[in-house]
């Protein structure tokens, strides 16, 4: 696919992109997601008062009556109680060790934390949101999707990802993959799909990182299953000089004529952070398969997990959004839907691709949250 040269440039953007202080960052969104979990099972509902006070899951549903679609976020609040040793997994159910943890109030917490790293103020800004409508989520008052984007408002998560170093990292990491195999391979002008572009942070690094855009892109076709996203997208001023780019509705579910796109059209295929979100990861990994051309390429950023626990951050934030949680392929990712990048070069090799890699893999000490897949047909 690449020479070693090209691959170690990639794995050098890699490590200029992921930034130094993560393991404080993720230190910070453990210890928040932990103060939360303790807070709301233990505190607002009630649970676990007693050393020994021992719980079942449908016990709990019957005490405090969870909303069906809370219960995804519910239970890996009770694993991030079980992490901390708070309460452990006993036969069917949970037994309480210790009744009163150590921990700050997440509010005050939260507020602490963003003032020590005001660079990643929105994503706790974003969990700050999260904690502030838990209760009423679980109890059935509200919808996830009205918690974290409420009147269909989605500026804090542009926020998250457009300032947030960590956030940022897959988008950019992309954007520097689009520009490597753009100079590496390519000597005409390309079609490029993004899958899912949302709320456009991956186009604007393509765009960024790309020189002379104007004489590399024949088409940049910008799409998402969500309307208003694209309508958003048309009218940014960050894209509305790029005559090039066209913006339209897709779903890796529906078949392509459907749709008005055709098998092969495209050079490039990119998607960030978004195949997690779907229900099925073996069926949209062959669906990408399907845009590409023959020698074509799909580069895919996505966040993984750690190796053996929970990204508490995600499953406490995105964890309340159904596109998040209501996958059906749960043999392939029972604990979570992210998932490491091994697995996606298994998934991307059974759908047909030809060659694939994961960047920077195992070669950068600390940076553990996945980074990029490369897969060429």
């Amino acid at each position: 696919m690449f020479n070693e040269k090209v691959i170690n440039q990639l794995v050098e953007d890699a490590k200029e992109v992921w930034p130094l202080n993560w393991p404080d960052v993720e230190n910070y969104f453990n210890k928040s997601c932990f103060s939360i979990s303790v807070d709301i099972i233990m505190r607002h509902l009630g649970l676990f008062q007693k050393k020994g006070d021992f719980e079942t899951f449908d016990s709990i549903k019957q005490k405090i009556n969870i909303f069906k679609d809370a219960e995804y976020v519910f239970c890996k609040m009770l694993e991030v109680l079980c992490e901390e040793k708070i309460i452990e997994k006993k036969d069917s159910g949970f037994i309480c060790l210790i009744t009163d943890p150590d921990i700050e109030a997440p509010a005050e917490y939260l507020v602490s934390v963003t003032r020590k790293i005001p660079d990643e103020g929105a994503p706790f800004q974003w969990l700050a949101r999260a904690y502030g409508g838990l209760v009423h989520f679980i109890k059935g008052k509200i919808y996830g999707e009205e918690v974290m984007f409420p009147f269909n408002d989605f500026s804090l998560v542009e926020d998250v990802y457009y300032t947030s170093k960590v956030y940022n990292f897959w988008s950019i990491l992309t954007g520097k993959a689009v520009k490597r195999i753009i100079d590496e391979k390519y000597n005409k002008k390309i079609t490029v799909m993004e899958v899912g572009a949302g709320t456009g942070n991956g186009t604007y690094n393509v765009f960024k990182n790309t020189e002379n855009i104007e004489k590399k892109f024949e088409k940049y076709i910008f799409t998402d299953i969500s309307k208003a996203l694209i309508k958003k997208a048309g009218k940014s001023e960050r894209f509305n000089k790029y005559d090039f780019i066209e913006y339209k509705p897709y779903d890796l579910t529906k078949e392509l004529k459907e749709q008005d796109f055709e098998e092969e059209f495209a050079d490039i295929v990119l998607a960030v952070n978004v195949l997690h979100a779907t229900k099925n990861l073996t069926q949209s990994c062959k669906a990408l398969h399907k845009l590409v051309k023959k020698d074509g390429y799909v580069i895919l950023g996505e966040i993984a997990p750690p190796l053996d626990g929970l990204y508490r951050y995600m499953e406490l934030t995105f964890g309340l959004l159904a596109s998040y949680y209501n996958y059906d392929d749960k043999e392939l990712r029972p604990n979570s839907p992210i998932i490491r990048s091994d697995k996606w070069i298994e998934l991307f090799q059974k759908a047909g691709f030809s060659e694939v890699i994961a960047i920077p893999g195992n070669k950068l000490q600390n940076c553990d949250r996945g980074g990029i897949i490369i897969a060429k047909k």
